[in-house]
């Protein structure tokens, strides 16, 4: 930048601006679980000593995240001879989000009490509460942030009468980690 007759000459002169928000690092480190039921309106915790409808079963899943700041700066700047100049802080429209993990897939399966805690795989028999959407489909449509969402049965044909299950979640990094809840009985 340089300017003629009375105005000042600059140069070697940078000047920046930058927002006020922070880049945040997600990573996915764990999930947890937890029984529910639906009264076809509401979803509430309930007494795992009494018996409940299958078609009322509902399994919270919730993803947790771990936020760090990655970066509140966005230029270092150590060369002497430039001299810089920031400007006002000025609001951004979005925080920078890097995910430093995915859900691949998710695993749902129900230990059979009656049969020696015999493993089956409940997952396609699942799909998010109030919709038709299957697990899978939801992680493709949602591949980062998920947070928690509520899935329950599509079908009911093979789930004994008493069960506990067991959550498996492979993430893109390969590190698997799973979530389990206490004995189901059904009616």
């Amino acid at each position: 930048l340089g300017l003629v007759g009375s105005e000042m000459c600059i140069r070697d002169r940078l000047m920046i601006a930058c927002c006020s928000e922070p880049t945040y690092e997600i990573t996915i480190i764990d999930i947890e679980s937890r029984a529910l039921i639906s009264d076809g309106i509401n979803v509430i915790e309930f007494d795992k000593q009494n018996s409940i409808d299958k078609d009322e079963f509902v399994i919270e899943i919730d993803i947790i995240e771990q936020e760090e700041i990655a970066s509140s700066e966005f230029l270092n700047h150590k060369d002497g001879d430039t001299k810089v100049s920031r400007a006002a802080v000025v609001p951004c429209a979005d925080q920078v989000l890097i995910y430093k993990n995915n859900i691949k897939s998710i695993k749902v399966e129900v230990l059979d009490a009656g049969t020696d805690n015999e493993r089956i795989d409940i997952t396609n028999q699942l799909v998010i509460v109030g919709t038709q959407t299957s697990i899978s489909q939801y992680i493709s449509q949602n591949p980062q942030g998920i947070g928690y969402f509520l899935v329950q049965f599509s079908d009911t044909s093979n789930i004994p009468g008493r069960i506990e299950y067991v959550i498996e979640a492979n993430l893109d990094d390969g590190t698997i980690i799973n979530a389990m809840n206490g004995v189901i009985i059904f009616n």
